[in-house]
């Protein structure tokens, strides 16, 4: 099956592109009116599989370990000269918030959700754009997380498995079918 979107050719079990992670619609052949008298019927699009808590809390372990070995990397030189340079604080501050929002908003995934096979799709099942990425990443995440976290838990009993930032930003976390 090929995506509408981006071209990519799908197994025609794939629910969405492994490419770009589009949801794949699979539509009938319209029949002939001398076969079958009644009119075409429409087939549903593919259901999504949404992604739980555990799972996305796995790759967020990951992105902090890559992030963790950056900022002990770039904290060194400073470190040693100055003990904790508040300019280097709120640097490594704003790397992490560039972090989530630019592979996102440029991917759909972070590495961390590479590694484990998700990604960050629209309404349409495509990767958000910048400006969702960022209203996700940066405004819903800020409120996800200020309530004592509550935000994020909510994935565990929300029946899209949808947090806060994800219900403000209208993106689902979806897994992506594997390329052969």
């Amino acid at each position: 099956m090929q995506c509408k979107v981006c071209g990519q050719d799908n197994p025609p079990e794939a629910g969405f592109c492994g490419n770009c992670g589009a949801v794949l619609a699979t539509t009938a052949e319209p029949a002939t009116p001398e076969a079958i008298p009644t009119p075409p019927t429409v087939t549903p699009e593919v259901q999504a599989e949404y992604i739980g808590f555990w799972v996305r809390f796995v790759a967020a372990i990951i992105d902090a370990i890559i992030l963790g070995a950056v900022y002990a990397i770039l904290s060194i030189p400073v470190f040693l000269d100055l003990m904790l340079f508040p300019p280097l604080r709120f640097s490594l501050f704003l790397l992490s918030w560039l972090y989530f929002w630019l592979f996102t908003g440029l991917k759909g995934q972070t590495p961390g959700k590479m590694v484990v096979g998700i990604k960050v799709v629209n309404v349409r099942g495509e990767k958000p754009e910048l400006f969702l990425a960022a209203v996700r990443e940066i405004l819903g995440k800020f409120i996800s997380g200020a309530v004592f976290c509550l935000g994020y838990l909510w994935i565990a009993i929300d029946e899209e498995k949808r947090g806060w930032h994800d219900s403000i930003a209208n993106t689902h976390v979806v897994k992506v079918e594997p390329k052969e």
